[in-house]
């Protein structure tokens, strides 16, 4: 809660705001109050001109319903959060456009959605939610997820998945090639591409790492 303190403060309207999060998302080891935090604040840099409490209420909503990565309704996640959004954030003093505004940006923000946002606050808050799955902090998350789903860390014969497609609800390693690595080309604003490149260098320097840990060349794909 301590990062989020700064951030609440902001708006009058934000703590009614994170009250209700708490009561309807459901937290995981990469979708908890820190990570909500986080991208609070690369929304707001990733953003710079538009009113501060929009970024954090559409930080604090992004995952309001927060689905299991296996579940069959995962790709309706970000539809059925921008839902709860636009009927909720009007109660709690938000104008009708700018609920609107923070629900569209919450609907488009979803990698798996595929959108790609026409607003300034929706293409901050997709780089900021994209940042916050790369670098160290990306390796940890999926490393939790994988976890949580009870994924194998590495296919023991093609940790690369040279000779086979990738499968990243088998291998937690798959997911950097079905995702991760792909999301540096996605980014939408100056200061979300320029962290991507820094964060994605990371990633490859942990491959390289575990490449060499494991005595095989690193992986060339991704």
């Amino acid at each position: 809660m301590n990062a989020l303190h700064p951030l609440l403060a902001l708006d009058p309207r934000l703590p009614a705001v994170w009250a209700w999060v708490q009561v309807q998302m459901r937290p995981d080891a990469a979708h908890d109050d820190a990570h909500l935090a986080r991208v609070a604040r690369w929304t707001i840099r990733c953003a710079p001109d538009q009113a501060p409490a929009l970024a954090v209420a559409a930080a604090l909503t992004h995952d309001v319903v927060n689905l299991p990565k296996n579940h069959p309704d995962r790709a309706h996640a970000s539809d059925l959060s921008a839902q709860a959004v636009l009927s909720q954030l009007p109660r709690l003093g938000f104008t009708p456009d700018d609920a609107r505004c923070i629900a569209d940006a919450v609907r488009d923000h979803s990698y798996s959605r595929g959108a790609t946002p026409t607003t300034p606050l929706g293409r901050a808050l997709q780089d900021a939610d994209r940042l916050d799955a790369l670098g160290a902090l990306g390796v940890l998350r999926v490393a939790g997820v994988g976890g949580q789903l009870g994924r194998a860390l590495l296919h023991p014969d093609d940790p690369w998945a040279e000779t086979r497609a990738p499968d990243d609800l088998a291998y937690t390693i798959d997911h950097f090639f079905t995702k991760l690595l792909r999301l540096d080309g996605t980014f939408l604003t100056p200061a979300g591409q320029a962290e991507a490149r820094r964060r994605t260098l990371t990633m490859r320097a942990f491959l390289a790492e575990l490449a060499s840990e494991l005595e095989i060349a690193p992986p060339q794909q991704g």
